[in-house]
């Protein structure tokens, strides 16, 4: 018979508290209700808090009047697709992206998936957006039920909010009636070779019919194809891909103000600011106006504000005209698109857009490089960056550069010369070799071209006719070392420079690579490593890096030398975005930082080489095959040399010693005398270390 007190084994236990019938139907009937048939920009107004160092309160729609529009489309029956195209500071991502999510929640609880450019960027999309719309709206905060992981949100009404990448497993198989594509310029072109994430996303919609609703929003990051197009229609991009391959696609809205002298629309533009051009840059910046297409009107700065919340968006028709969205003669598409450029944006000065155009130019006219120039177009003007040496490649011929070239002396550096540079190329039966002398702010100067055919003294066969073997004979690369030592002289000095490095390409036949390892390892054991370096050549545009130090893979991994580094170091080219600028270089008319120079007494086969390859949209490519390209390749070799140099940093005012004017130079000597040079150190024998530190014999 069972104990009756079963309390003397528990005293501590209390019966569990069991949900009731009625309030699990007062939970549930939140899924029977009908949707709320208001709009997003409505709902965010009413329900959607704020809590920023800057602003804690209410959302307002008339913070950025500009996404009014474009979000109230998001519950468009007419369009499947919302398309903006703005620069960064627009606050696009809040209006299309989060409150949509917010009114989903609260309004018309369905599923929603958010693809964000990469898995990192989805993990802080999720902890910084989503948590804070969570997080300080209470209406959202409410609905939150079961599953809140950072992936992965459930929410009252049988609503799952996933946050995913482009990856074809996040954007297949699933029916999902909302897909948004927030920073589309950043993912890939082709999501695993299925497609783009815009088509696959809509994919995803297509069973919902008219309820379905796709969204991108970037700001413009692909460069433009092709830099002579002209617009057929007023409003229409350039030929790109991405997010303006996108809104080509769709009615083709652009945001328009009235001016406020003339009362005639006109579109906001960074064309249409003007500024000092006489002044600093700070001061130049501080007078940024914009200008009345219609009657050259200026406006200042105080009436933007004033001039967006009055701004209008207009669409294009078939034929051009432009018309409201609810027009009905608007350009017969399901996607409806939108683009303004960055003197709309609502947390972005006119001061902060010039100065930093005007920053980003002059970096590039010093030193050739567009990286800072394209950042600034695309991500604060909200403009596809179209490279300056995009038009140069069918300009870019021989009779061209042989026309522009100097009257100089071979073999002679000009007076302005700080350093000298060799850049080798490995052929297969010879070295090519390359001298350039460098000035302030990296002017450029072709003083010497010649090639190494001939075996060096003690190298295998040397007695013999036979041409330089470089992936045969390591021994031939001792070739190499008495460059080091030729002194160059300088015009008008008196003096001469030693050279200050050697770079080799060590890429080319069957051996090459281990051969040139060879060479850089005796390099360092005779005390020569900071002069001497290796560099390979990697392809693509807009890399992270123009030219950086790298390590082949790590020796002896497998063995458990987790940390032990490799004894080779080689300089990692990104060689299209050099191309460009020793494209824009040799093309320069005007003598100057980041100019280069070539004697008119180059070989003709100097000048061919140098023009050998056309720039395309995918980069550069030769005009024919097998074309010799050596001098190009060369010159985009030593550039990016005096980038691992840190040439780029130097204070011409107080330069490092192998910088300095020639009487100052150290690695100057006078014209008739040999350069003075320790006898090489050897290094010191260290013991190895196994995996956890025990010492190994010698055998």
């Amino acid at each position: 018979m069972p104990d009756p007190d079963l309390n003397r084994f528990l005293p501590d236990w209390e019966p569990p508290q069991f949900a009731s019938a009625a309030g699990i139907v007062a939970d549930a009937l939140r899924s029977l209700e009908p949707p709320q048939r208001i709009d997003v920009p409505t709902w965010a107004e009413r329900d959607r808090r704020l809590s920023t160092p800057n602003y804690t309160g209410p959302w307002r729609n008339d913070f950025a009047p500009y996404m009014t529009e474009p979000a109230r489309m998001l519950t468009s029956r007419k369009y499947g697709a919302v398309v903006f195209v703005a620069p960064a500071r627009t606050a696009k991502t809040e209006s299309l992206i989060q409150n949509a999510i917010g009114h989903r929640v609260v309004c018309n609880p369905r599923n929603v998936l958010v693809v964000c450019a990469t898995r990192d960027a989805a993990r802080e999309f999720s902890i910084q957006k989503i948590g804070g719309l969570i997080r300080h709206s209470p209406n959202v905060r409410e609905r939150i039920a079961g599953k809140d992981n950072t992936f992965d949100k459930s929410f009252r009404g049988n609503m799952r909010l996933r946050i995913g990448w482009p990856v074809i497993s996040q954007l297949s198989m699933l029916d999902i009636p909302d897909v948004f594509l927030t920073d589309y310029d950043r993912m890939v072109d082709d999501v695993d070779g299925e497609g783009s994430a815009f088509d696959l996303g809509r994919k995803r919609t297509q069973s919902f019919h008219s309820l379905g609703m796709t969204v991108a929003e970037s700001s413009p990051g692909r460069p433009v194809t092709d830099p002579d197009w002209t617009p057929e229609t007023p409003h229409e991009a350039p030929p790109t891909t991405g997010i303006l391959a996108l809104y080509n696609r769709g009615t083709r809205g652009q945001f328009y103000w009235v001016c406020p002298h003339c009362h005639e629309p006109f579109r906001p533009v960074m064309d249409r600011l003007q500024w000092d051009q006489d002044k600093p840059m700070g001061a130049a910046a501080k007078s940024a106006e914009m200008i009345c297409l219609h009657c050259g009107g200026c406006i200042g700065p105080d009436r933007k504000d004033e001039l967006n919340t009055a701004g209008m968006w207009l669409h294009e028709t078939d034929d051009g005209t432009l018309v409201r969205v609810d027009d009905a003669a608007i350009r017969d598409t399901d996607i409806v698109s939108y683009w303004c450029e960055g003197p709309v944006a609502a947390m972005q000065s006119w001061e902060q857009l010039v100065l930093r155009e005007l920053q980003a130019r002059h970096e590039f006219e010093t030193t050739g490089d567009e990286t800072t120039l394209k950042s600034t177009v695309t991500l604060d003007q909200g403009r596809p960056f179209v490279s300056s040496a995009l038009d140069l490649g069918d300009g870019l011929n021989a009779d061209m550069l042989k026309g522009m070239a100097k009257p100089m002396p071979l073999g002679v550096a000009p007076a302005e010369t700080r350093f000298v540079t060799i850049q080798v190329d490995v052929q297969g039966n010879r070295f090519v070799v390359q001298w350039e002398a460098r000035g302030v702010g990296l002017e450029t100067w072709l003083i010497g071209r010649t090639e190494l055919s001939t075996p060096p003294e003690g190298a295998p066969d040397q007695q013999t006719s036979r041409a330089i073997d470089p992936g045969r004979y390591s021994e031939d690369w001792a070739a190499l070392f008495p460059l080091l030592e030729q002194p160059i002289p300088v015009a008008e000095t008196g003096m001469s420079l030693v050279p200050r490095a050697l770079c080799i390409d060590m890429h080319g036949s069957p051996g090459v690579t281990s051969n040139a390892y060879r060479f850089y390892r005796e390099v360092k054991r005779r005390g020569l490593g900071g002069r001497v370096f290796l560099s390979r050549g990697v392809g693509g545009q807009q890399r992270r890096d123009r030219a950086a130090l790298r390590e082949p893979e790590k020796e002896n991994q497998k063995r458990g030398y987790r940390n032990r580094r490799s004894d080779i170091r080689y300089i990692e080219l990104s060689t299209d975005d050099l191309k460009d600028e020793v494209a824009l270089a040799v093309t320069r008319k005007v003598p100057g930082p980041g100019a280069y120079h070539i004697s008119d007494g180059m070989p003709d086969r100097v000048f061919a080489e140098l023009a050998a390859e056309v720039r395309t949209d995918k980069g550069w490519e030769r005009r024919k095959p097998g074309l010799p390209n050596e001098a190009f390749d060369l010159a985009v070799m030593g550039r990016g040399l005096a980038i691992v140099l840190k040439a780029e940093r130097v204070d011409w005012d107080a330069p490092p010693p192998w910088a300095a004017p020639v009487e100052q130079n150290s690695f100057a000597v006078t014209v008739d005398a040999a350069p003075e040079r320790k006898p090489a150190p050897v290094a010191p024998v260290r013991r190895r270390r196994g995996i956890r530190g025990q010492r190994i014999s010698k055998r």
